[in-house]
């Protein structure tokens, strides 16, 4: 009995050792590795305020309603409520959501990007650059793939442009086939109400979309998420001018993807020129017509300088790229907006409009407002801002002109009964 309890001392002993000598090589054992060390600072992250996604927001809202405007017109109150859906626009509004607009576009191209971070890590780089850009809005047109961004914003704008003078042209034909129709050469009721209502829609700000704000937004922030006319900065394919909206040629035999993912109508290969519309209503100018349909393939159309309008919207989209246009600088951004030039062309357009409708009688004339001073002078404003080189208006070709159908038609002229002769009359023998 003592041996078997000295035995099981001892083996206790060396278990007891064992785990002294296992507990040694445990505290032995090299310690963790140490956290990786933080990355470099990258500069502030993108920013962009709120105000510039909210502008852009309203300029989508419109011109979704604007490049869907059909030239359905069954009776007096549709040809009446279109007009206010279209006349309902605020041209210094709508001037700035141009900008902004084109702001996003702008931020959508990578290169654009990436090359503008690289100067937001350097805080002395980063402070320079927003210096020049805050002195001079023209500058960031020389900023490394500033002329790629800037391709991507004059399809885009060009694009909705061509969409909403397109409608204007279906829209403005309609006045001549609509006469057709009793009810169009009635007068409209209250002619007085309805100029007056159209100019309050004028000036009345359209509401933003929330929604649209923040969908515009997190695509300025992320870089990815807006679809554009061009997402090389090239121009693909060409475009059949229709009174439906902008189409590509038979040579892509593909819809065109417009901004806001808006699908245009795809072209059959054996469609032809000649039943593209006369070249009153045609937004394509006249001359173009015997040669090709590629209207926004042209040499010319991205040369610089841009336009303000094009120039404000880099200069935007750069500093929030750098993370230097947010809240804090909301003034210097609203300066940015302000593009006097698109404004001002809204607004003889709506002049345009007032002077139309003064004197329009019959429901014809108004849609003839509507089409023309409506819709296709506000294509073309957006045309105008685009690009220095673009404009949707047809030639002016004598020949083209001579056999085009005129806006109202004259009524035909009665000629005098001819008198009987009476016997007193009689011609002598």
């Amino acid at each position: 009995m003592k041996m078997a309890v000295a035995k099981g001392s001892g083996l206790s002993l060396v278990a007891l050792t064992v785990a002294l000598v296992l507990a040694g090589c445990a505290t032995d054992a090299p310690p963790p590795p140490p956290p990786p060390p933080a990355p470099a600072p990258a500069g502030p992250p993108v920013a962009l305020a709120t105000q510039v996604s909210d502008a852009a927001a309203v300029y989508v809202d419109y011109i979704t309603t604007a490049r869907n405007m059909r030239a359905n017109f069954s009776d007096a109150q549709v040809v009446q409520t279109k007009l206010q859906e279209g006349a309902t626009y605020q041209p210094d509004q709508l001037a700035r959501g141009v900008v902004a607009y084109a702001a996003i576009v702008a931020m959508q191209e990578p290169s654009f990007r990436s090359s503008l971070r690289a100067y937001a890590a350097d805080e002395t780089a980063r402070a320079e650059l927003v210096r020049r850009l805050t002195s001079d809005y023209n500058y960031a047109a020389s900023l490394p793939s500033a002329d790629i961004a800037a391709r991507r914003v004059i399809l885009a704008l060009s694009s909705d442009g061509q969409s909403v003078y397109n409608s204007g042209a279906g829209v403005k034909r309609a006045a001549y086939d609509v006469q057709r129709q009793k009810w169009s050469k009635e007068k409209v009721a209250d002619r007085d109400g309805r100029l007056a209502q159209t100019k309050q829609n004028s000036v009345a700000l359209r509401s933003v979309h929330s929604d649209e704000s923040s969908r515009l937004l997190a695509a300025a922030l992320t870089g990815t998420g807006l679809t554009t006319q061009a997402t090389t900065g090239q121009s693909t394919g060409g475009y059949v001018i229709q009174g439906d909206g902008v189409t590509f040629t038979p040579e892509t035999e593909t819809a065109a993807t417009t901004t806001d993912d808006q699908s245009a109508v795809t072209v059959p290969a054996t469609k032809k020129l000649a039943s593209a519309p006369a070249a009153t209503d045609s937004a394509v100018p006249a001359a173009t017509f015997a040669s090709t349909t590629n209207v926004f393939d042209r040499p010319d159309l991205f040369n610089t300088p841009y336009t303000g309008a094009v120039n404000r919207a880099l200069t935007i989209a750069a500093l929030a790229i750098l993370g230097e246009a947010g809240d804090s600088r909301t003034e210097y951004l609203n300066y940015l907006l302000d593009e006097v030039e698109g404004e001002r062309c809204f607004d003889m357009s709506k002049l345009n409009l007032y002077q139309c409708l003064a004197v329009a009688t019959p429901h014809f004339e108004d849609v003839f407002c509507l089409g023309q001073h409506v819709l296709m002078d506000t294509g073309q404003c957006l045309g105008k801002m685009s690009s220095n080189a673009l404009s949707f208006e047809p030639a002016k070709i004598a020949a083209t002109y001579a056999t085009a159908e005129p806006y109202i038609k004259p009524a035909p002229v009665k000629k005098p009964a001819k008198k009987k002769a009476t016997g007193k009359h009689k011609k002598r023998r």
